[in-house]
């Protein structure tokens, strides 16, 4: 008879990319438990029914976080992203030091693809790789993922769709990597599958690649009529930080950096490319931003 396995711990759950790896873990046969705030809330119910075993509180309770740490195979770790950067960094350190504490096997971290080799300065774009540092220095086996930018964010409300128009951060002849957050999930259950390969490994995981003009045309193929591509005007990146640094780094940071697609598929098969995704898991979303009624 086969071993039995140890449950994974998802930090953040209830969020998109830990809703979607309690998804994918699930599907390839872990147990999972999961760390919730409120376990009557929406989400938490559907991880409940879903098989998820559901440990009531916060990270603030180190007593109960090493409860649900005890005889885990691993854990995966993604913290909420409106945390203030002081208790972003104050959270991830005291989450991996427990972890190294309690023995866990392989410890999976979700960082940012605009982490780069040196701190900015600016203490929101520098909690990560903190975080990162800190884990580095830890007794443990732990993989650093650094997802691209979320498929997800080119259908918020808000970003010119209305209009008939999609705006973004890249120039129409540039090229930006995309992932899709239900990719995540398989990501991430593909690493704990095979902790010889991904233990000590710092990977940035995507989905996709599309210049400007190949949004452009995805997303009037989907929409079924013109959607015009615009890179966002220099006086709203100026008036808007976090967009002016993202803009930054896609032109020569960090998110500028080419994943290699062809090694994205040889760990997760079932990749789904931007038109793929916008057609089906992205099209409710799609519809709502083009102020159309979902179908």
């Amino acid at each position: 008879m086969a071993k039995a396995r140890r449950p994974i711990l998802i930090l953040g759950a209830t969020g998109q990319q830990g809703g979607s790896v309690a998804k994918a873990l699930l599907r390839a046969g872990w147990p999972a438990r999961a760390l919730v705030r409120d376990p009557v809330a929406p989400a938490a119910i559907a991880l409940r029914d879903a098989g998820v075993e559901l440990f009531s509180g916060s990270f603030e309770d180190t007593r109960l976080v090493r409860a649900a740490m005890k005889n885990t195979h691993g854990i995966f770790s993604v913290l909420p992203a409106n945390l203030a950067a002081d208790d972003e960094v104050r959270y991830g350190i005291s989450i991996a030091d427990l972890a190294a504490e309690s023995g866990v096997t392989h410890f999976v971290y979700s960082s940012g693809a605009s982490v780069g080799d040196t701190l900015t300065g600016v203490a929101r774009f520098d909690a990560k790789p903190r975080i990162e540092a800190h884990l580095r220095t830890l007794p443990i086996i732990a993989t650093i993922v650094r997802p691209m930018i979320f498929m997800e964010m080119l259908v918020r409300p808000g970003f010119g769709l209305e209009n008939g128009r999609v705006l973004s951060l890249i120039r129409p002849e540039q090229s930006i990597q995309l992932i899709a957050v239900e990719d995540v999930g398989k990501f991430i259950a593909a690493m704990f599958a095979d902790r010889a390969r991904f233990g000590g490994v710092t990977l940035k995981i995507a989905s996709d690649r599309l210049a400007g003009r190949d949004l452009e045309a995805a997303f009037s193929e989907v929409a079924g009529r013109p959607i015009s591509y615009a890179r966002f005007p220099d006086d709203v990146l100026e008036a808007n930080a976090d967009l002016a640094h993202m803009a930054r780094s896609l032109e020569d940071g960090p998110l500028a950096e080419h994943v290699d697609l062809n090694a994205m598929r040889e760990i997760n098969p079932e990749i789904l490319s931007f038109r793929s995704w916008l057609a089906t898991r992205g099209r409710n979303a799609l519809n709502e931003a083009l102020g159309a009624s979902a179908t």
